[in-house]
């Protein structure tokens, strides 16, 4: 609860610091009377601060590939293509859950199965529940599972399931 507190507090400063910035900004330059134009300067911090936000609850599709990378220990194929993707945000130990949904061709398909299987992957029913993975699996209503593997160690949780569409594939990345 203290550390919660605490980033709180930081976060606040750091939000009235970059206003503050701004504000500075836009009296110097209201005071020197430069063209109204130039006032546009003083949201730069702002727009920046906006723009940190976004990128922070919103990853980028690069994200999502490194953590496919991660999972299956193989590149992102060239033809592969992220059509769902959700992500919670971090905690303060930097731990989250991922889900997304990658459109394969049956090349890729059978080179990442053989992949998962060979570093250990075991074929089985996922038994972690997250709202990530239920986002993803409401959006491909009328698809099910054909075949899901996992692996788990004591921090990390990994599911791949393929679907009976025989092209997609949902991933999900799960730390603590």
């Amino acid at each position: 609860m203290e550390f919660l507190i605490f980033f709180l507090i930081v976060v606040i400063i750091i939000i009235g610091v970059i206003l503050t910035v701004s504000s500075l900004l836009y009296r110097w330059i209201r005071k020197k009377q430069l063209n109204k134009k130039w006032r546009l300067i003083s949201l730069v911090p702002i727009f920046i601060l906006g723009y940190l936000i976004y990128v922070a609850i919103y990853p980028s599709t690069n994200f999502y590939k490194e953590d496919f990378e991660q999972v299956t220990n193989m590149s992102f194929p060239e033809g592969g293509y992220i059509k769902y993707k959700t992500a919670s945000y971090p905690d303060h130990f930097g731990d989250y859950t991922s889900s997304f949904l990658v459109t394969l061709n049956q090349n890729d398909l059978s080179k990442l199965e053989n992949q998962i299987k060979n570093i250990g992957f075991e074929i089985k029913e996922n038994k972690m529940l997250s709202k990530q993975l239920d986002y993803i699996e409401n959006k491909v209503e009328g698809m099910h599972y054909s075949r899901q593997y996992v692996w788990e160690s004591r921090s990390k949780y990994y599911v791949v399931g393929f679907l009976n569409d025989e092209e997609s594939v949902i991933i999900t990345k799960i730390s603590w």
